[in-house]
C-alpha cells in the first residue's frame, strides 16, 4: 500500500489538532507543496535562460512561472483563512 502525500497532509492537520474540512486542507498543501516545486524549478530555468541570453525562451519560462504562481496563489488563498480560523490566529 503506497501512501500519498495527500495522506501524509491528512496525518500532519490530524497531528495539530485540526478537524475541520481536513480532506480539503490537505488537498491545498499538497496542491501548495507542489506548486511551491514547480516555483523553485521555473526560477532556475528562467536564470538558466537569461545566463545564456536566451530572450525566447526566458519570456517563456517567465509566462510559465507567472502561470504556477497564480495557482500557488489560489491554494494559498483558499487554505489560509481556514488554518487562521482553526488555530485561533488573527490574520
Amino acid at each position: 500500500m503506497s501512501v500519498t502525500t495527500q495522506d501524509i497532509w491528512l496525518t500532519v492537520l490530524k497531528t495539530v489538532g485540526l478537524n475541520e474540512n481536513i480532506d480539503l486542507l490537505s488537498m491545498h498543501l499538497n496542491e501548495i507543496e507542489e506548486e511551491a516545486e514547480n516555483v523553485l524549478d521555473l526560477l532556475t530555468v528562467l536564470r538558466s535562460d537569461a545566463y545564456h541570453s536566451d530572450r525566447d525562451s526566458a519570456r517563456e519560462s517567465a509566462a510559465e512561472l507567472v502561470i504556477t504562481l497564480e495557482h500557488l496563489l489560489h491554494h494559498i488563498h483558499e487554505l489560509l483563512p481556514q488554518l487562521q480560523k482553526q488555530l485561533d490566529i488573527e490574520p
